[in-house]
């Protein structure tokens, strides 16, 4: 067997992409911070009325992971942990946020979908910068991403409530 073969098996025997990254690290490196808070959030059910309605869409978890980077006790930003089902599979998302509630960056930290539907670095660059003050609609604001259009559904769902989560927690 030569080498491009077996390198065309491993990669078929993988699949899909399983875990891509580390959201503590990603976090870390982002804020430049060593320091980063991991904080379980547990919604009550008047929180994910007001996430559903902030979010513009049914929320079907009331569990979240925060990551908090921190410069001793000040808060350089958060890292927001979506998980989400894209077609049969899920999907987590890190979404990247500063302190006043931009999003900086967006980085997927497992997705269990063929590869194909990932959605390149580019069109998630889409996102940076954008606020709770702007739609973060598909088609509207963030273009949806041709073959792969669940999947930027899900992702430009997930940026509401990444943004609204860190609202209604007062994060």
């Amino acid at each position: 067997m030569n080498k491009i073969t077996l390198l065309l098996l491993l990669s078929f025997s993988l699949g899909t992409a399983q875990n891509l990254a580390d959201p503590v690290a990603i976090t870390g490196r982002t804020f430049g911070m060593k320091s980063i808070e991991t904080k379980n959030i547990n919604l009550n059910d008047a929180q994910i009325g007001q996430l559903s309605t902030a979010s513009k869409q049914k929320i079907d978890t009331k569990l979240y992971r925060v990551f908090i980077a921190k410069n001793g006790s000040k808060v350089a930003g958060y890292g927001v942990l979506v998980n989400k089902k894209i077609r049969t599979k899920n999907a987590v998302t890190l979404y990247l946020i500063t302190t006043d509630k931009k999003i900086k960056s967006i980085e997927i930290v497992a997705f269990n979908e063929p590869a194909e539907y990932l959605p390149s670095k580019t069109w998630l660059e889409l996102f940076d910068n954008k606020s709770e003050s702007n739609p973060l609609m598909l088609n509207q604001d963030i273009p949806a991403k041709t073959g792969a259009t669940l999947s930027a559904r899900t992702i430009t769902d997930g940026a509401r409530v990444a943004l609204a989560l860190l609202k209604i927690t007062k994060l």
